[in-house]
């Protein structure tokens, strides 16, 4: 099915949301409004922070950065992931797209290079994980050896698949598809070329 884009899923970008607006709400009770934590310690008689509570002020605010600095960060990746959605895997008519030649970068492997599709959950090889999109190309000496988020095993690339919007399986039926379409379009083609 030529056209298919697969994503990561958005409950690991709400996963991330979440954690680091946790972060940010233990970072204002530990730096300020001491709800669940404990106050700095102060004299009884003045009020003020004795030495010892001055220490747990400065702790406080080390951690309360600390954890501030994290949650910023995991709410505005997860924020930045949402609004800047890219596929993982792309199909067109005449390749299949894996994001595994670097965190932005696209590999693009023509259908007639490939001799099939699965995923890990289609095989019995027990070793291979259920979680899994396998490749396996004619020569995989003209693709980078070291893909990012992948693997090769001989000519077959071993794509991880965990946090995909859609199961590898459904990938690979999708690829299954997809390929035997390039392979009709090919053959029509070719005796199209012959008869013409």
């Amino acid at each position: 099915m030529p056209g298919l884009r697969v994503y990561r899923s958005a409950l690991r970008n709400l996963l991330t949301l979440a954690a680091g607006l946790l972060l940010l709400v233990a970072a204002y009770d530990v730096a300020v409004s001491h709800t669940i934590t404990s106050a700095p310690e102060t004299d009884e008689e003045t009020g003020a922070l004795t030495s010892r509570g001055r220490s747990q002020e400065r702790t406080d605010l080390m951690w309360g950065t600390i954890f501030t600095v994290l949650g910023g960060s995991a709410v505005l990746f997860s924020l930045a992931s949402a609004a800047f959605r890219r596929p993982i895997v792309e199909f067109t008519p005449e390749t299949l797209r894996l994001r595994v030649a670097g965190p932005r970068k696209f590999l693009d492997i023509g259908w007639d290079d490939i001799a099939w599709v699965h995923s890990g959950a289609d095989g019995d090889d027990e070793t291979v994980p259920p979680r899994v999109l396998l490749v396996h190309v004619t020569s995989a000496d003209s693709y980078p050896q070291s893909p990012w988020g992948a693997v090769w095993d001989g000519n077959t690339l071993m794509v991880e698949a965990d946090s995909w919007n859609l199961p590898p399986e459904d990938v690979a039926a999708h690829a299954v598809v997809a390929l035997d379409s390039w392979r009709r379009r090919e053959r029509i083609g070719m005796s199209g070329e012959e008869t013409g």
